[in-house]
């Protein structure tokens, strides 16, 4: 499994997605998410009888909670979480566009057709 980071520093998934909460979510949310899966998660929690396989599955998944988490909570990463939320943003509206344009053309061809 890929780290939730890339060798530049940049996170390779959506932290909100990874803590299971929307985009917009408080303070307070993403804290109560992060406890929650790291309750789930944390090492001294897992059942006695898992394979080496899933106790590394679950410890990488664990990780990539801690730095989804820390992504969006640590001051050391606040410019950074600018430009991720800038960038989901561009993408958004890039989408929107799009759907738009292609709205539209549906619409005229079937003004067209008619």
């Amino acid at each position: 499994m890929t780290g939730f980071f890339d060798a530049n520093g940049d996170p390779q998934m959506d932290p909100y997605a990874v803590l299971k909460i929307q985009s917009n979510a408080s303070d307070t949310d993403i804290k109560k998410a992060y406890r929650t899966q790291m309750l789930q998660l944390h090492p001294d929690k897992l059942p006695p009888n898992l394979t080496a396989e899933e106790i590394t599955a679950v410890t990488d998944k664990f990780h990539i909670v801690k730095d989804a988490y820390e992504f969006l909570t640590n001051a050391q990463y606040l410019t950074a979480r600018r430009l991720y939320t800038a960038k989901m943003a561009s993408r958004r509206a890039e989408y929107e566009r799009r759907e738009a344009f292609l709205r539209r053309q549906q619409n005229n061809t079937h003004r067209s057709s008619s």
